[in-house]
């Protein structure tokens, strides 16, 4: 008897085991069964669900499966020819030499290059509140052309055949009139009709080709071949508010001196060109020459001060807007500062300069009503600045490798020892400030106000699978740490909550499309970060690694929504909506994580409890070696190809 109650206890105990480990399966939203194999799928940055099919391309209704809209000229279309407008609700596909523009929203097709007379693109400007679409390219015997076509239509508004040169920047002015910089000429031009307000030449060299004729042409012609294929640094500028608009060129020259190694020595000067907006007419006779790459400009109340990124010694200046005299230094020559400037942040008392040498980063503070440096000497940090956060009366930056605070006034650091850490491992709540510290893997809480640092947890937190903690999060009931397959959490006494460790599987195409979802609600999140920008640059890093284009448009998303809110045309307002309701989807903290893992011998999707670290519910792929998936991780929304032609809608939230 007393062995029976032993055994059955036994088997009572393993059963509750079993129970413990066994997880039920994410509900299931929706499933639709398509007429033809599956070729892919992709979740938009706006949320939009695109499956191609060998027989179709289709965008599915999220909420219900059913189809929204269906292109049977796109059947088969391959991944690599979709491809999402960034900033914008379209995307374009490319077929049969063709490049065909459509809302990601109706399907609509609002532009096709063979109706525009296009046979090669050679860029696109979307222009919102003309309701337009303006392409440049080449026509059919290789003739430059520029093209607008009417967003809501898809219809042809106006082109333009003459030799306009390579385009630099488009840009609205209002009253229904484009200001279109290109290479050679300036152009306004009537947003509806295409008609020229006025045309005048970009400087007074190409003014002077112009008047050699037939030669002219030619070297113009020369320029334009060898700027097509050439990345070189044009910027566009222009002061709200200002009747001038400003461009600024790099250009690169090689000394017959070389260095140490035996290579030419290379060096910058940036031009800055001004330009009348009411005529097209030089506001300068001669452009503003200045020493170094392109970086920084400010329009400032008193002039417009350039920090351009000179390598060990830039000279920084403010000049007169009408005479181009320097403002500062000896004989208005400037003033010299350590490293190239590539980053700024205007305080109340003055402007803090981001520098960096070829190998060290540098903290310098200026004062722009007197034009002085205050620091006796640069303030040297480690890693390149990414985060910098206006304290009372102090500043908190962040590197991609350390954080301190900075003293305005003396240059003095507040730490002598810095925090190894880096912003994504950042959080803030009711004026304090957590910070995991990489080098003593141990929690660490600021005080804002008084910039007092002080130990939260002497606990040293290490992961599993050689991984180290990659973000923080702050929760209502503590911190929440996690890297791709552990998860952690500490309560706000410092106190170790969990931690668990989920095996990753090896090959990475499992996770491609866990780290596209994840990086497109990073972009959302980051949009109102409210102290750094660093997630959002993280996360492009992260997914530039397995998708190029992703990266692209999570580089860019940040801002999207809030320019398309004071765009007209409805497809702005359209996206605009969208991205509105899935940035306040990301305001809220989840209380979920997604983990893709090895499980005995599948590969499951895990939702993972950011309560208790452990598996709340799971999504089994199988044995699938490439499972064609998609995640939209602000919407809580996984769909899976279930089989060759059946895609299976599962709700995390439920």
């Amino acid at each position: 008897m007393q062995h029976f109650l032993k055994s059955a206890f036994a088997l009572i105990v393993l059963f509750v085991l079993f129970q413990n480990q066994t997880h039920s399966q994410v509900n299931e939203k929706w499933q639709i069964e398509l007429s033809s194999d599956i070729l892919w799928q992709e979740v938009t940055a706006l949320g939009n669900l695109i499956v191609s099919t060998k027989n179709q391309l289709v965008g599915l209704n999220t909420e219900t499966g059913s189809i929204n809209w269906a292109k049977q000229d796109l059947a088969g279309i391959t991944r690599e020819s979709f491809q999402e407008l960034p900033n914008s609700p379209f995307f374009t596909a490319t077929s049969n030499n063709q490049i065909l523009v459509f809302d990601e929203f109706s399907g609509d097709k609002v532009f096709d290059s063979n109706n525009a007379g296009i046979s090669i693109i050679d860029d696109y400007y979307l222009l919102y509140n003309s309701d337009a679409i303006l392409v440049s390219g080449k026509g059919p015997v290789g003739e430059p052309i520029m093209v607008s076509v009417k967003m809501s239509t898809g219809k042809v508004n106006w082109l333009m055949n003459e030799k306009f040169g390579r385009i630099v920047a488009v840009t609205e002015l209002g009253n229904n009139e484009l200001l279109v910089v290109t290479l050679f000429n300036n152009y306004k031009l009537n947003a509806n009709t295409g008609d020229v307000i006025w045309k005048d030449v970009t400087s007074a060299d190409v003014a002077k080709l112009d008047k050699m004729g037939a030669l002219g042409s030619l070297l113009k012609a020369a320029a334009e071949t060898l700027s097509e294929d050439m990345d070189f640094d044009l910027r566009f500028y222009k002061p709200e508010g200002s009747d001038v608009f400003y461009l600024g060129s790099e250009k690169e020259s090689q000394s017959s001196m070389s260095s140490s190694s035996g290579e030419p020595m290379i060096s910058y000067t940036n031009n800055y060109y001004a330009y009348n907006i009411s005529d097209g007419s030089l506001a300068w006779p001669n452009p503003l020459e200045v020493k170094g790459k392109l970086s920084q400009v400010m329009f400032m109340e008193s002039g417009i001060l350039i920090l351009p990124d000179n390598g060990n010694r830039t000279r920084i200046n403010l000049f007169d807007y009408n005479t181009q005299e320097g403002q500062w230094g000896k004989k208005g020559k400037g003033i010299i500062i350590k490293g190239g400037i590539y980053d700024y942040l205007e305080t109340g008392n003055g402007i803090l300069l981001v520098t960096q040498t070829s190998n060290k980063n540098f903290l310098n503070f200026l004062n722009p009503e007197s034009g002085v440096v205050t620091f006796d000497k640069p303030v040297k940090v480690e890693g390149r600045v990414i985060g910098i956060v206006p304290l009372d009366l102090n500043i908190l930056f962040i590197t991609t490798e350390e954080m301190n605070i900075l003293d305005p006034v003396s240059g003095i650091l507040k730490w002598k020892k810095s925090i190894q850490t880096n912003t994504q491992l950042t959080g803030s709540l009711d004026g304090k400030i957590y910070v995991f510290d990489s080098k003593s893997k141990t929690l660490k809480v600021v005080d804002e106000s008084t910039g007092v640092v002080s130990e939260m947890s002497s606990f040293q937190l290490k992961f599993n699978g050689g991984e180290t903690p990659r973000k923080l999060e702050i929760m209502e009931d503590g911190l929440f740490i996690y890297s791709d397959q552990n998860v952690s959490k500490f309560d706000f006494n410092g106190t170790l909550k969990f931690q668990e460790y989920y095996p990753a599987p090896r090959e990475p195409t499992w996770k491609r499309a866990l780290l596209y979802a994840e990086a497109i609600r990073g972009a959302y999140i980051s949009a109102s970060a409210y102290y750094v920008s660093g997630a959002l640059v993280a996360s492009e890093d992260d997914v530039r690694e397995e998708n190029p284009l992703a990266g692209e448009i999570v580089s860019q998303l940040g801002d999207a929504y809030g320019e398309l809110g004071d765009q007209a045309s409805q497809y702005a307002s359209t996206a605009f909506k969208m991205a509105n309701q899935r940035h306040k989807a990301t305001l809220s903290t989840r209380d979920y994580m997604l983990v893709m893992a090895k499980r005995e011998k599948n590969i499951e999707l895990l939702k993972v409890s950011k309560s208790t670290g452990r598996v709340e519910q799971t999504i089994n792929l199988g044995k699938d070696r490439e499972p064609i998936y998609a995640i939209d991780d602000i919407t809580g929304l996984v769909y899976y190809k279930t089989d060759d032609t059946i895609i299976t809608c599962y709700d995390l939230n439920q």
